[in-house]
């Protein structure tokens, strides 16, 4: 039951927005594999409590979907969706994160709002190599885009959400 929900919550979100890529090819390109594994995360109230406070920052919903990239023997890094209000209407992050919990690429896969809003690829390179010990906040170590300030929040404020969410994981 709260698979199927979890599974239709996600499809809406998707239903709606332009969608830009396949979370499942993107994680398989982006870490050379061909075996990814998806899983729904559901948290406890617990879990909740933990992950809003190494996230620094207020949850909206207590269930994610992870992608798991293996290769023969053991996973070789993570595919993390995010799903953030921007303006009014939502955008899809997809955050993949290697073995060591840094960010390797954030790959935009659904965005509602107009296209000019949409962050360009270059300043998503900045959270390369970023991970749970960097600030992670925008005008500190991440600048804002002009024109995008929310998209860039968003975006900023998921990198934490994702880290964070792999790190308490424990995969």
């Amino acid at each position: 039951m709260i698979r199927t929900f979890a599974f239709l919550l996600f499809s809406f979100t998707l239903g709606f927005a332009q969608v830009l890529g396949d979370p499942l090819k993107l994680t398989q390109h982006i870490f050379n594999v061909t075996t990814v594994e998806r899983v729904n995360v559901i948290l406890s109230s617990k879990q909740s409590k933990q992950l809003t406070q190494e996230a620094k920052q207020k949850l909206h919903t207590k269930i994610y979907r992870i992608y798991l990239a293996k290769d023969a023997t053991k996973v070789v890094g993570y595919g993390v969706l995010i799903s953030k209000k921007v303006r009014t209407k939502t955008a899809v992050s997809l955050y993949l994160i290697d073995s060591k919990k840094n960010i390797k690429a954030i790959e935009i896969v659904a965005f509602n709002e107009p296209i000019e809003y949409l962050p360009r690829k270059k300043w998503l390179e900045v959270f390369d190599d970023k991970n749970l010990k960097d600030t992670l906040k925008l005008n500190q170590d991440i600048p804002t885009v002009t024109g995008a300030t929310l998209s860039s929040r968003a975006i900023t404020d998921g990198s934490r959400l994702a880290l964070a969410l792999v790190g308490m994981a424990g995969y």
